[in-house]
């Protein structure tokens, strides 16, 4: 990465990943070039239990790129917490994107939507306002 004067980001998956949890990433890249940074996937840290926000700050000053989502409320006896129109799940979207401010962070955001894969386009279209509005509001 030094060499070549490009970032790279390890993206984090759901347990068994190696880097499912940010603990586990920054063990990976301690002493490593900044270079190396992480592709933060906040969902998946929901899934396994992690609060995302937190996730984002053990993860400071590596976070090169997001998979950035909001997930449905966790229902006992439903396995799937599938991706929901920012703003109307469970993550704390203020929270995470006051951390991201706070971080300075200059990467990329990928909206992830998988879900409703047949007709995604309007649900995408209000995360991209949910995020214009917030943003607005946050600085």
């Amino acid at each position: 990465a030094n060499k070549y004067k490009i970032d790279v980001a390890i993206h984090n998956h759901p347990k068994p990943s190696n880097y499912w949890n940010p603990d586990m990433f920054m063990e990976a890249v301690d002493g490593l070039s900044n270079r190396i940074g992480a592709c933060a996937d906040v969902g998946h840290w929901a899934r396994m239990g992690l609060d995302p926000v937190k996730c984002l700050q053990k993860i400071s000053g590596r976070v090169k790129s997001l998979h950035f989502k909001d997930i449905k409320e966790e229902v006992a006896g439903e396995e799937e917490r599938h991706d929901v129109i920012w703003g109307t799940g469970s993550l704390d979207m203020e929270g995470m994107l006051l951390e991201l401010k706070k971080q300075n962070f200059k990467g990329v955001f990928s909206i992830e939507y998988e879900y409703n894969w047949d007709n995604s386009v309007p649900d995408i279209k209000k995360c991209i306002s949910y995020f214009n509005e917030t943003v607005d509001e946050l600085l």
